[in-house]
């Protein structure tokens, strides 16, 4: 266990995390565990007795997601309550200790659970279709991760869900709760909670492979047209870089500048002076290798808005872009680390990806290492770019599709 000693917060955090290859045959099967894990277990088999139990250990809370880092997902379970020190009531580390055994070990996997969970997920993939930012990010990563993890999307498939097996589903825990995991808590644990924590599970260090997509010969292209009120587009660039190389902090500063940063070409240039779009931005798919430009437009401002768009990466390709951007995105970068200092779950990210690619850097040479980033870095980065795909989703009658 790697446990992050402070009496900072007033919650203690634990965090219980194994990685799984992300497979297209197997992601639904893992939502569904996931939403079982959750809500329910063999002493408290529904959401209602469930709930009752965390009240009376003092509102704790469970959560139980899944998370892409590359080729792999993690499924992770997190557990908060209150410091006992805060509470004074001898009988409440048992409590804790009681939910913790029941989701880990206990979790009601029965067939009525499955149903509701099938339905339930069924439900959030239908309003992810629906929603057309969504559909053009997922049909984004499809088309530009062709033939690799990229293109299985995490919150899995309507398809996959048809095939998923209660059978599956008790596979899959079995699999989870037989893996080596990775332990991380904040807070101020009294001993004998250590001592539980580290005889809970088995737990090992973790890696991953990571490797940056290739580049397209041909950006792909995909279109979609749909009886909406606005146009959906999203762009995805090759980085061609990854976590572990040194130009990796060279890309933050280029996407802050781009689009992620509170001062940005994207949104000083096209959302304010042209006014082509109601939203633009973009972020990092950082173990992909994957830069999104998303924006919210009008069909008539589409082929304007892209040239825009390959404007400003030439700009900072060709270093012809304001210093105070410059300056605002350093300070940006710099503040996000040390604002992780104020949250358990950001402290435990941080912890588990660098372990997760062998690199362990204090907050202060991560700093230092982002202050040494100079324009000519950002420039020669943004000249790696290129145009991966292009998807859309556009406003207009379903027969105008290509």
């Amino acid at each position: 266990m790697q446990l992050i000693q402070t009496s900072r917060f007033t919650n203690n955090t634990v965090s219980l995390r194994a990685l799984v290859p992300l497979d297209s045959r197997t992601i639904s099967g893992w939502n569904v565990l996931v939403w079982m894990i959750r809500s329910a277990t063999e002493t408290w088999p529904d959401r209602q007795t469930f709930t009752e139990a965390l009240g009376r250990a003092y509102s704790m809370h469970v959560r139980c997601g899944l998370t892409g880092y590359g080729a792999q997902v993690a499924l992770e379970v997190v557990f908060e309550w209150i410091r006992p020190d805060l509470i004074r009531d001898p009988a409440y580390p048992a409590a804790v200790q009681e939910v913790m055994e029941q989701v880990l070990f206990h979790p009601c996997l029965t067939a009525e659970r499955l149903e509701e969970a099938l339905y339930m997920i069924r439900a959030r993939l239908l309003r992810q279709q629906e929603d057309p930012d969504t559909a053009a990010v997922l049909a984004a990563l499809a088309a530009a991760g062709e033939g690799t993890s990229l293109a299985v999307p995490i919150s899995g498939t309507l398809e996959g869900l048809e095939s998923v097996t209660l059978d599956e589903v008790r596979h899959l825990w079995k699999t989870w709760l037989d893996m080596p995991k990775s332990l991380y808590a904040v807070g101020d644990l009294l001993p004998e909670m250590q001592r539980f924590l580290d005889g809970l599970l088995q737990t090992a260090p973790v890696c991953t492979p990571h490797s940056p997509l290739a580049p397209r010969e041909m950006p792909a292209v995909v279109r979609e047209v749909r009886d909406i009120a606005q146009t959906s587009l999203v762009q995805g660039y090759t980085t061609q870089i990854t976590l572990s190389d040194s130009e990796s902090a060279a890309l933050m500063v280029l996407s802050s500048i781009l689009g992620s940063g509170q001062k940005s070409l994207l949104f000083e240039e096209i959302r304010e002076r042209h006014s082509w779009c109601y939203s633009i931005s973009c972020s990092l798919i950082r173990f992909d290798g994957l830069l999104l430009v998303t924006a919210g437009t009008r069909a008539e401002y589409l082929e304007d808005l892209q040239s825009k768009i390959a404007r400003q990466i030439r700009r900072i390709a060709d270093d012809d872009y304001p210093q105070s951007l410059f300056d605002a995105a350093i300070l940006d970068l710099v503040d996000g680390i040390s604002a992780r200092r104020d949250f358990p779950r950001a402290l435990i990210e941080t912890a588990f990806q660098q372990d997760l690619l062998d690199l362990h850097r204090t907050d202060q040479e991560q700093i230092a290492r982002l202050r040494r980033v100079t324009r000519r870095d950002v420039q020669e980065t943004a000249q790696k770019l290129q145009l991966a795909v292009t998807s859309i989703v556009q406003e207009g009658e379903a027969d105008e599709q290509d």
